[in-house]
């Protein structure tokens, strides 16, 4: 594991959210202040607060777009090869897949809380993000 990735789990592990945590390790190296970053990914967490695109996805394009926004052939191309990646990795991009459960809807809250999944596979979602943007150059 790396310092980038160490940092965005002790993120998420501190109350951030999925988004927040992958996004905020990388703000700074590409001119965002931190504090900017995190309120910029808020919304993005629990798959923008509806199980759907993983928060650790949703803030990872953050990341690409931060960097590389200004040209959007080669944005589109580095979101997409993400994307692909972490599928490979995590087989889907979709959070309640991720996890297994819905936990837009009350029940599924309480059985990821149950299953302590918040703490096990969604910081497996943002380590794995991190890292695969570390090994894209980001």
């Amino acid at each position: 594991m790396n310092e980038i990735t160490e940092q965005a789990s002790l993120y998420f592990q501190s109350g951030l959210y999925c988004s927040q945590s992958v996004f905020g390790s990388f703000s700074e190296k590409y001119g965002l202040e931190k504090d900017i970053a995190f309120k910029i990914a808020c919304g993005l967490g629990s798959g923008v607060r509806s199980a759907e695109i993983c928060g650790a996805v949703s803030g990872a394009a953050l990341v690409i777009g931060l960097k590389c926004g200004d040209n959007l052939a080669t944005c589109n191309a580095e979101v997409e090869n993400f994307i692909r990646r972490f599928k490979n990795w995590n087989g889907d991009t979709v959070c309640r897949n991720l996890l297994g459960c819905d936990i837009s809807t009350p029940d599924g809250r309480e059985k990821a809380i149950k299953d302590n999944l918040f703490k096990t596979r969604c910081d497996d979602m943002v380590r794995s993000a991190v890292e695969i943007l570390v090994d894209m150059g980001y």
